[in-house]
């Protein structure tokens, strides 16, 4: 028996599919008036009757169990345009796309997708939470056939598949809060390149001659949606959805990194250099922050000054850095072009000694922490650990090393760019390629020339 807000119906019914139990679970709806600060909750004395006859009278309407594996939708029309519109139209009226056109996933194309992967095509990968629909290798190459992708990108998405469905990532609650929460995949290793995944200019946007991360991107919001349950407005009641057509899936540019500063892979996870390996978070917006100084300063000053102001941006009393405060989590990923990463390294600046300089710098005062009301977060019982060590002014984070820094975007000294995010674990996982990658790759080169 439930109580809940009327516009979390959705919200609650894939929460109660997901752990097995009956989607027409019995619930009591109440405006989201009730809900605020300050409301009036006398409504929930009126309709006691509801919640009895919920915990008394009510029987499931549901008494068959669903489908593992449905029948394949048939669509016709006079010709391939025609007969793709209609599929088109089918998914929009059905809210299984995601308003931009999709192909096709023909049988033909989706065994095209399955050769990036050795893996038996009903091998189960996980749950996608809140619904809790079932990810099969197949599945995963049905959503990546619809976004228009190619088989070399199966195993970076399967990677991240398998990153989100670790326990402490929580996807489930991050696939339904209001936050606009989004997945940041960051690949490291050899196959990056291989497969035209960007990591320099435009790196997060559009871009034809780097076309993996858009199409691993949308495929994953796809799997988001239609297996996990996340559409909005009624599974996930993101207000605002920013980078949600493809997410954030790119490369860091191991090859612009500066003498002694070591891929991300390799110095956060333990990894070698010639492993191939996704790591996620999940992230809840992005900000551009200028970073270059005016030409008047010393190469010292502009470097201690761009810092001071990117510090400025992660000192904000930002709820949901409390998340990252968790021993694995992290408060967002910082990315600096190349440019900078080698003006930082000459000038005697380390990764390790960059982080902690964000880290000590970016510290709230504990006045501002009250002010803001961050406070009264920080005494939910989910917190309270943070408030047992509070200090003055209070970190974003525990340790320095929870900041992700990462080496990416064009060649240019003036931007930084700041993903924070809500993230109580980061976690990575390694990309496994098929035996037929090398031929994967000449097909690929022979289609599209040359990566970039």
């Amino acid at each position: 028996m439930l109580l809940t807000r009327e516009d979390f119906v959705g919200v609650v019914t894939n929460a109660i599919a997901g752990l097995g139990f009956d989607q027409d679970v019995p619930m009591v709806t109440f405006p989201v008036n009730m809900f605020l600060v300050g409301s009036d909750i006398t409504a929930i004395e009126r309709q006691l009757d509801e919640f009895v006859a919920g915990l008394t009278q009510w029987r499931p309407k549901v008494t068959q169990p669903g489908l593992l594996k449905p029948a394949q939708v048939s669509v016709e029309g006079q010709g391939y345009r025609e007969s793709a519109a209609a599929l088109n139209r089918l998914f929009l009226k059905n809210r299984w796309g995601d308003g931009l056109p999709l192909l096709p996933p023909t049988e033909d194309a989706v065994a095209w997708i399955l050769q990036g992967s050795d893996r038996a095509r009903d091998e189960v990968v996980g749950k996608f939470l809140p619904r809790g629909g079932i990810v099969t290798i197949e599945t995963a190459a049905v959503a990546l056939a619809m976004a228009g992708g190619r088989p070399e990108y199966l195993p970076v998405l399967l990677a991240a598949v398998q990153a989100i469905f670790d326990p402490g990532m929580d996807h489930d609650k991050w696939q339904a809060t209001s936050a606009s929460t989004f997945p940041v995949v960051a690949v490291n290793g050899p196959m990056a390149p291989q497969i035209r995944l960007n990591s320099g200019f435009g790196l997060l946007g559009p871009d034809p001659a780097h076309p993996a991360g858009a199409g691993i991107g949308r495929a994953l919001r796809l799997l988001q949606q239609n297996v996990g349950g996340a559409l909005p407005g009624f599974g996930t009641m993101a207000l605002f959805g920013g980078m949600r057509y493809t997410n954030a899936v790119f490369a860091e540019d191991e090859a612009g990194l500066p003498q002694g500063w070591a891929p991300h892979h390799v110095e956060r996870l333990g990894h070698t250099a010639a492993e191939n390996v996704v790591t996620v978070y999940p992230a809840t917006s992005a900000v551009n922050i200028v970073r270059r100084g005016t030409g008047k300063e010393t190469p010292d000053e502009e470097a201690e000054g761009s810092l001071h102001r990117i510090a400025g941006y992660l000192r904000a009393p930002n709820v949901h850095y409390l998340w990252g405060y968790e021993e694995g989590g992290t408060p967002g990923a910082l990315l600096l072009p190349r440019v900078v990463a080698r003006q930082l390294a000459g000038l005697g600046w380390t990764k390790t000694k960059v982080r902690e300089f964000l880290w000590e710098h970016s510290r709230i005062p504990l006045e501002e922490v009250k002010r803001t009301g961050l406070m009264r977060w920080l005494e939910l019982e989910s917190h309270e650990s943070i408030l047992k060590n509070l200090q003055d002014p209070m970190p974003i984070c525990r340790r320095p090393e929870q900041l992700i820094l990462l080496v990416a975007g064009g060649g240019h000294p003036t931007h930084a760019y700041w993903m924070p995010g809500m993230a109580s674990k980061v976690v990575a996982r390694p990309i496994e390629l098929p035996r037929r990658w090398e031929a994967l790759l000449k097909a690929a080169e022979q289609e599209l020339g040359e990566p970039v």
